[in-house]
């Protein structure tokens, strides 16, 4: 995972990301990389798993196996500073009959921002949405919810990456949400939308990352593939020291057993230097020969 080259400071990388479930995981083996200034899309089902992988992004919940990190980053008071995750259902979703000030006002405050009155005035004018200000949030178009949204997201300051999970799920187009994080991710943010594989395919293919989440059925073999090799690669140097020492004695007694037959009395004399002067005393001609392999040897 370390072998990731020199990340961006906000490149967000996900590595093999497993979210655990209550009787299984909700994602599983998600692998993507979301760079600065661009759109990322991810096909993520609906429900808890998007819900879940927008809090694994987030630095929001213990993984079951994986990594994410942002600029290679990844302990999750970093994640959590820089990563804002926007209308993730039952998480940071408003309320469907708060007005639509009040959510503004609850979002400029927890962007360190102005949330009075007069501030969320002003916020509305800038949108065209003063005469919507009294309305509930879910009588507002689901495109300029969404938008909003991601707008008021982007405000915190430590804010690098933006996670949008499931915009599908209000309906309506998806161009206006959209073009608002093209927008937003032209000035330097990561934008990362976890939308459904059907609205994924109905967005320009460039904007698709190219791994999402893999069954754990193909994935399953693999573990119980790796530990074999371990057991037959290590009886291998094993047997190669044996081979060694068998040959080394097999060489060495064939030597000495054809020593002692000329003159077993001279025995001692094999492992001195003087013997080299004794064979002319008793010996026959063609015997030294034997005794000064030895020496040599």
């Amino acid at each position: 995972m370390d072998a990731h080259p020199a990340p961006s400071p906000r490149t967000v990388v996900a590595d093999d990301v497993s979210v655990a479930g209550t009787h299984e995981p909700f994602v599983e083996h998600v692998s993507f990389t979301a760079p600065a200034g661009e759109v990322t899309v991810v096909p993520t089902d609906p429900g808890f798993p998007q819900v879940a992988l927008a809090l694994a992004l987030g630095g929001r919940v213990e993984l079951l196996r994986g990594r994410v990190a942002v600029g290679g980053a990844s302990d999750l008071p970093e994640l959590q500073a820089r990563t804002r995750l926007v209308d993730v259902a039952d998480v940071t979703s408003p309320e469907d009959s708060i007005a639509v000030t009040a959510v503004v006002e609850e979002e400029l405050a927890l962007a360190e921002r102005p949330a009075s009155r007069k501030a969320v005035a002003a916020f509305l004018a800038e949108h065209d949405l003063t005469h919507l200000a009294s309305r509930p949030w879910e009588q507002l178009p689901a495109g300029v919810r969404t938008s909003l949204l991601l707008e008021l997201g982007a405000l915190h300051p430590q804010v690098r990456v933006l996670v949008l999970a499931g915009p599908e799920r209000h309906g309506g187009d998806h161009a206006a949400w959209l073009a608002t994080c093209d927008r937003l991710a032209a000035t330097g943010l990561v934008v990362i939308v976890l939308t459904a594989a059907a609205t994924a395919a109905a967005l320009p293919a460039a904007r698709i990352a190219t791994a999402a989440a893999t069954p754990a059925a193909d994935l399953g073999p693999e573990p119980d593939a790796e530990p074999e090799p371990a057991p037959d690669t290590e009886p291998a140097p094993v047997t190669e020291p044996d081979d060694q020492p068998d040959d080394e004695p097999d060489d060495a007694p064939d030597d000495r057993a054809d020593e002692p037959e000329p003159a077993p009395g001279t025995e001692p004399a094999v492992e001195s230097a003087p013997p080299a002067s004794d064979p002319p005393v008793g010996t026959p001609e063609g015997e030294p020969s034997n005794p000064t392999k030895e020496p040599s040897a």
